[in-house]
């Protein structure tokens, strides 16, 4: 009797080791959709000069950093983005941005990516018309409680000649 109590409570311990805990299960290929739609938004929402989608696009925590053209654009903190799209679309008006040479990754974790991109950026400030062709805008995103955010961007312009 002793025997088959030791060798049941030996099947439970083996059986108890080979449940597996639910693994979350990652499509690289939907994530993609999911990234670019947000990248899509991110353009939509600077068009708009909507600060709530704005907001809504990126980290709201100290590690977000955005670099942008000029030396002095270097952002660090959600609160500090934020703030300069608000100045921006003070002075910005009939936006337009295209996309093209899109490239994302996705770690296969699918919980991180990164992604580029060249813009061509046109917009009226006062009475001037602004055009910035070939800009590449690269960035890296996280996804947060099921949503992807962004972390991080660069936006370069190719030198002049």
């Amino acid at each position: 009797m002793k025997t088959l109590k030791a060798f049941t409570l030996l099947i439970a311990i083996v059986l108890s080791a080979c449940t597996q805990q639910e693994k979350k299960v990652c499509d690289p290929s939907a994530e993609m959709a999911e990234i670019k739609l947000t990248l899509k938004k991110y353009i939509i929402a600077n068009e708009a000069r909507n600060i709530s989608l704005i907001s809504e696009l990126w980290a709201t925590d100290t590690a977000v950093l955005s670099i942008g053209t000029e030396e002095k654009d270097v952002l660090r903190g959600s609160e500090a983005v934020i703030e300069k799209f608000k100045e921006q679309f003070k002075w910005f008006e009939d936006t337009y941005i295209s996309a093209r040479d899109i490239d994302i990754y996705v770690h296969p974790a699918c919980e991180t990516a990164w992604f580029s991109q060249v813009l061509q950026y046109n917009y009226i400030e006062g009475e001037k018309a602004h055009e910035h062709s070939n800009l590449r805008f690269t960035g890296f995103l996280e996804k947060r409680d099921g949503k992807w955010v962004i972390m991080h961007t660069h936006l370069s312009s190719p030198e002049k000649r």
